[in-house]
């Protein structure tokens, strides 16, 4: 049950930002897209590091390392 609420949660998020960026691209003078946005920081290159520090701990946590093993029993 909890795992089909956070998986409903990540989607609303990306639906979101999917959204977010719709309406960036309709009005750009309001809001500006996340290309636009990604240009301007990807500038610095003390963002870029952090970019990449912040790819590599989402792939480490989410993608690569089992933290958890639901299937185990403790006797």
């Amino acid at each position: 049950m909890t795992r089909n609420i956070v998986i409903a949660v990540y989607l609303a998020i990306v639906a979101g930002m999917i959204l977010t960026d719709l309406i960036a691209r309709s009005r750009p003078d309001r809001l500006a897209p996340v290309d636009d946005m990604l240009e301007k920081v990807m500038t610095s290159r003390t963002a870029r590091v952090g970019m990449i520090a912040a790819w590599w701990w989402f792939g480490w946590h989410f993608i690569f390392a089992t933290t958890v093993d639901p299937m185990v029993v403790n006797p």
